[in-house]
């Protein structure tokens, strides 16, 4: 895989990229973390944005600030990955059945629920009749959406894709991952996640969207050289997989992990750390974005940032240029190797 991220934009518990303040330091004590939100009526009409869900907003700014740091009006195709979909609409809709027996139902809030919805949303906004697909794939969602990408631009050498990765909370979802095991019952603090351990993780939501080329388009870039997901429940043969990816990259100076927290999560990380890279400087992201499904696209939006303006909330091995970026979403596993320009 060889492709290059030219911009992105994000909307995430630790801010969102548009202005002053994105990934600054912040402390917390809670069991979820939501999206900070942005100026939205600057980005989408009124109208329009009022019979928006939060999803779809999060999505269609994110997106737009990607092609606007692109200085790109309309992209060639659009790609966007989510496991949870538009979930605040798909609630109403069947609070809505409920409630009202079945009938007299408005078909908005239904039309709205589709996974989908998001990237249609950004195709009619930006004017884009192009390739446009949306990929429901649990903790790969983001990752196939890449891998789409790619596809698309082997058989079109020219052009640019949108890629984006979104996932949203509503308090019943939060309910459904806290009795699946995967969100924390007690309120953590930031250095409890970071620290870890814990008997479960600090769920989070967000959205990334980045624009996408076979070639460099602008002076600051990342080149995505390789990109490895599987699935596994073997914890030993997932750390296997893992140290065969990292070993086949040379030159790496840091390696970011996803480790949510959460006492498995951490056992994890804490040997693979100890087995495949012990030399090698480590960070971790998702105390600041929270655990979910498509997080992986948050980290890629993290190095964006810092690649475009020199900073970052973590601590990296100076210069971090060659960066492998280890993530998963339960038995779901991704890896990636990333070359920085700094």
């Amino acid at each position: 895989m060889e492709l290059y991220i030219n911009s992105a934009g994000i909307i995430s518990a630790a801010g969102n990229n548009i202005g002053e303040g994105y990934l600054s330091t912040h402390d917390y004590n809670t069991t979820a973390l939501y999206s900070a939100d942005a100026d939205y009526k600057a980005y989408i009409p009124v109208m329009q944005l009022r019979r928006m869900s939060k999803a779809v907003r999060m999505g269609v700014v994110a997106s737009k600030v990607a092609m606007q740091k692109a200085g790109v009006a309309k992209p060639d195709a659009i790609t966007v990955g989510t496991a949870y979909g538009c979930l605040q609409d798909t609630e109403r809709f069947l609070d809505k059945m409920v409630n009202q027996d079945e009938q007299m139902l408005t078909p908005t809030a239904f039309i709205q629920s589709t996974h989908n919805t998001v990237s249609g949303q950004i195709a009619l906004l930006s004017k884009c009749n192009g390739h446009n697909l949306t990929f429901v794939h649990k903790g790969h969602s983001f990752e196939h959406a890449l891998i789409d990408a790619q596809m698309y631009l082997e058989d079109n050498n020219s052009g640019g894709v949108l890629v984006g990765g979104i996932d949203e909370l509503t308090e019943n979802s939060i309910n459904a991952l806290q009795l699946g095991g995967v969100g924390t019952n007690e309120s953590l603090s930031t250095e409890n996640v970071i620290r870890g351990g814990n008997k479960g993780a600090v769920i989070g939501e967000g959205a990334a969207f980045f624009y996408i080329t076979k070639q460099p388009v602008a002076d600051k870039y990342i080149k995505i050289n390789a990109l490895n997901i599987f699935k596994s429940t073997d914890e030993s043969k997932a750390v296997d997989r893992i140290k065969s990816f990292v070993n086949a990259l040379t030159d790496i100076d840091t390696v970011l992990l996803g480790d949510n927290g959460g006492n498995s999560s951490s056992l994890l990380y804490n040997k693979l750390v100890e087995s495949a890279f012990p030399n090698i400087a480590t960070a971790k992201f998702k105390h600041l974005c929270g655990e979910f499904p498509t997080a992986s696209s948050f980290a890629l939006g993290m190095l964006s940032q810092y690649v475009e303006i020199g900073e970052m909330p973590i601590e990296l091995n100076a210069p971090a240029k060659h960066i492998v970026l280890i993530n998963n979403f339960k038995q779901y596993y991704s890896c990636w190797g990333l070359e920085l320009s700094v």
